[in-house]
């Protein structure tokens, strides 16, 4: 299968350097480890798919033709627009400023697109926006925001920057959801999004090949939201984790660590590059990061890495103090 780009291969970079695949610590993929034993009713408004990458290739054959991405963030976003032959406008955030978005430069814009694309939290930088601004700006304008949020159950305050609770009321607003992250289920392959733009769902089930989602994505979507011990251990995991994870990496000189409020931090390197720091990590402790530099916007100074266990987190930091110094 072609490699798209969106994370390290295991198997292959284990066959490159000679190492055994099971040894192998996959920081480069930002799924949360600890697996759900064990969607709530679908209301009217509720579009599943067999994952949210399914919902974003069917979402693009339903949208106008001008839409605007910000970037860096996930590249299927472009590409399935591409493929749709709508007209892509990339705008960047402001990584000066820890990659806000900046709301002049969407004004200034505003005439460009038709819709806006947006990761909330963002991948690959992690760190989640209030969005209520930028929403009355596309609302006032008639223009459809879209927003990934894919990673929102990773935030310690998801009911404060969700937008879900405006989706019944704007029908200028889409939104995407995926169980693959934050439950821990990636052969799952459920995600879902929601919208009252009527117009959208018809087109989009008009699109859509029937039974995309297997029986078993189906039993357990009747019981995944409704684990609250899972979900309450989970967050309350990755807000000590985060936090202990930030604390350490920021004690290294030598690189920028971005706040973040998901499951991944980005790192920009001062003196090392991408690729070599990659490598270092898989040969000295067969630890697999993601080199970083493909994303719009980005070069070879950053990678992103995934936060897992303590255990195995603990060993990524000895050794990137070791690689790169205190």
């Amino acid at each position: 299968m072609k490699d798209l780009g969106h994370g390290a291969n295991v198997e292959q970079m284990a066959r490159m350097y000679n190492k055994n695949s099971k040894d192998i610590i996959d920081f480069s993929s930002n799924i949360n480890p600890n697996v759900i034993q064990g969607l709530e009713e679908r209301p009217e408004f509720i579009i599943p798919g067999n994952g949210a990458t399914e919902i974003i290739y069917l979402l693009m054959k339903s949208i106008d033709k001008r839409i605007a991405i910000l970037n860096p963030t996930f590249s299927e976003y472009e590409r399935s627009a591409r493929l749709n032959n709508l007209d892509v406008i990339n705008l960047n955030l402001d990584e000066s400023n820890e990659f806000e978005i900046d709301l002049n430069n969407i004004k200034e814009n505003i005439n460009k697109f038709d819709s806006l694309f947006v990761c909330n939290p963002n991948n690959p930088n992690g760190k989640v926006k209030n969005l209520e601004k930028l929403l009355d700006i596309i609302v006032d304008n008639n223009k459809l925001l879209i927003v990934d949020e894919t990673f929102m159950e990773f935030v310690e305050e998801e009911e404060k920057y969700s937008l879900v609770k405006y989706v019944e009321k704007y029908p200028n607003l889409f939104i995407l959801k995926a169980v693959t992250k934050f439950f821990g289920l990636p052969g799952i392959r459920l995600g879902y999004g929601l919208t009252s733009n009527n117009d959208i769902i018809e087109k989009i089930y008009n699109y859509k090949e029937p039974w995309t989602i297997n029986s078993f994505a189906d039993t357990l979507s009747n019981y995944i939201f409704k684990d609250q011990k899972y979900i309450e251990d989970s967050k309350e995991y990755y807000i000590d984790e985060r936090n202990f994870m930030l604390s350490e990496l920021k004690s290294i000189n030598s690189i920028h660590v971005y706040d973040t409020d998901t499951n991944f931090i980005l790192i920009r390197l001062n003196d090392k590059r991408a690729k070599e720091i990659k490598v270092e990590l898989l040969r000295e402790g067969n630890i697999l990061i993601r080199d970083a530099s493909n994303f719009i916007g980005l070069d070879d100074r950053y990678i992103r890495i995934a936060i897992k266990s303590h255990k195995e987190n603990e060993l990524l930091i000895r050794h990137m103090k070791k690689l790169l110094g205190d």
